[in-house]
């Protein structure tokens, strides 16, 4: 992977490597997951966004047959001794410790993570002149001086495409720090039909 520059692995290092020489905090949080992780991770953010207890219960019992439909055999208990709200409040504790800012079923499932596909990174503190080179040679400066700009990787909407077409990933928009590998195409959702 090293050796090969055309890797998600050295696409990304490439990236990062750009970023930190020129100033920017770069944090990479998350690169290859167990899929028992991402389920974790799901399960935290669905019960910590709960309000009662009805609710708590139908999230327990999904995560509860989940566990078992997916055969994780995670070792689990979800529902606190202490209640609904205790429960609420253990899995805010647990998603923040996985820094979880989004989360979905799907994703538990078949998350890009489980094969190396995907990174969760943040760059924050962006220079006011940020010059990126590609893989492939493209070279650009990025005049990140306005007032109104974030500086912020994740938050640069001019940024994320060029980095998306020049070192070929791609920026899922509803999770905060992730990148997919623009290389390996993604499954096409499956629509079930209803007689």
């Amino acid at each position: 992977d090293t050796h090969n520059p055309g890797t998600f692995g050295a696409r990304v290092r490439s990236l990062v490597r750009q970023l930190e020489a020129q100033g920017a905090e770069v944090t990479v949080w998350s690169t290859i997951r167990d899929r028992r992780r991402g389920y974790l991770m799901w399960g935290a953010y669905l019960l910590s966004r709960k309000r009662s207890q009805a609710a708590v219960q139908r999230g327990v019992h999904l995560l509860d047959r989940v566990n078992r439909d997916w055969g994780l055999r995670v070792p689990i208990r979800w529902f606190h001794p202490a209640g609904w709200r205790a429960t609420v409040r253990a899995a805010r504790v647990m998603a923040d410790a996985y820094d979880v800012v989004y989360a979905t079923r799907d994703g538990a499932r078949s998350s890009r993570h489980y094969d190396a596909e995907a990174v969760d990174l943040s760059a924050v503190d962006l220079p006011r002149s940020l010059t990126l080179e590609a893989p492939h040679g493209a070279r650009r400066t990025f005049d990140l001086s306005a007032p109104h700009q974030p500086r912020d990787l994740s938050l640069s909407p001019g940024l994320i495409e060029w980095i998306e077409v020049h070192f070929r990933m791609e920026k899922l928009r509803d999770d905060y720090p992730h990148w997919n590998d623009a290389d390996i195409p993604l499954a096409p959702l499956r629509v079930a039909s209803h007689p």
